[in-house]
């Protein structure tokens, strides 16, 4: 076999393989790489064909890993390793880094399909320094002060400007564990409006505040809402107490907080009040080869990271 037979594995299908190593589960590793479960597996099932190895022993709860397939990690992550240190030393490092900002609507850290973003361009892209809102950084990219933002609900488009939805943010409900609702699974919204809401002003994000709106209206009685506090940790420490509840997008619900729960909705009102996050630039962006590739990214990846 020489270096150009059809026999030999894809990058891809070694990646995959090294996800699946480092999590030993499927679940884990389509998280990390940003894609659902179906592709990993078929690549992974196809990498063992071709090779004509078993590389993992599964059952219904864990895998591990064969002699033959802890022999192949060592090699492929040498390989991958390697290549990864040829890409950067024929690069040039006369080019300026791609500004992006990011709406501080969610925190990024806390979701797979941006992490796994952040970390392939870490080399050739910067966020914007500034912890500035939507509408901020939409601002900030008409000044050309950044070359793309990720801003929520980007619903008054702009003609000089191209944006792609790239993801949906689920929003958790937020109530005190002596709620007798923090013990289910789920939450209908009708079962829990005994609590007051800690609510934003509507001039902060129309397009959000109507489409809670058209689920508020709904529900068997209305929601009592309450003026939001100046930041989330009290409002949090208001929750523990009793004295409201809260919704908040799922990235953003982390802080563990002494009589605090943290509860999905129900599927209807889950779906319908997600947080739409677009990728924008302005359409006289010069199109660079690493622009291209950033806006390829998230075409590609437009299936597997929203819903």
């Amino acid at each position: 076999m020489d270096i150009y037979s059809k026999r030999l594995p894809t990058i891809k299908q070694l990646q995959y393989f090294i996800a699946v190593c480092e999590e030993l589960s499927f679940t884990g590793a389509a998280e990390k790489l940003g894609i659902s479960q179906p592709p990993l597996s078929t690549q992974i099932k196809n990498l063992e064909e071709t090779l004509q190895i078993t590389l993992f022993l599964r059952n219904s709860h864990k895998i591990v890993l064969t002699k033959e397939g802890e022999i192949l990690k060592s090699k492929v992550t040498k390989l991958l390793n390697g290549l990864c240190t040829i890409v950067k030393s024929t690069r040039t490092n006369c080019f300026e880094k791609v500004i992006i900002g990011t709406t501080k609507t969610l925190s990024f850290d806390y979701i797979p399909f941006f992490r796994l973003f952040f970390s392939e361009f870490r080399d050739e892209t910067e966020i914007y320094k500034h912890n500035y809102t939507s509408k901020e950084l939409l601002f900030e990219l008409q000044k050309g002060n950044i070359d793309f933002a990720i801003v929520s609900d980007y619903s008054n488009r702009d003609f000089s400007e191209n944006s792609l939805l790239i993801y949906q943010e689920p929003m958790m409900l937020v109530l005190p564990t002596n709620h007798p609702c923090s013990q289910l699974n789920k939450v209908n919204l009708s079962d829990v409006t005994d609590l007051p809401l800690f609510w934003f002003k509507q001039h902060l994000n129309p397009f959000f505040y109507e489409q809670c709106d058209k689920v508020f209206n709904r529900l068997d009685k209305p929601i009592i809402r309450r003026a939001e506090l100046a930041d989330n940790l009290s409002m949090l420490l208001e929750v523990a107490l009793g004295n409201g509840m809260m919704l908040l997008p799922q990235s953003k619900a982390q802080a563990k907080v002494d009589g605090v729960s943290y509860k999905k909705l129900i599927t209807n009102q889950n779906d319908k009040l997600k947080i739409n996050i677009y990728l924008v630039w302005r359409k006289n962006l010069k199109i660079t080869p690493v622009n291209k590739t950033i806006i390829d990214f998230f075409h590609s990846s437009l299936n597997h990271s929203t819903g």
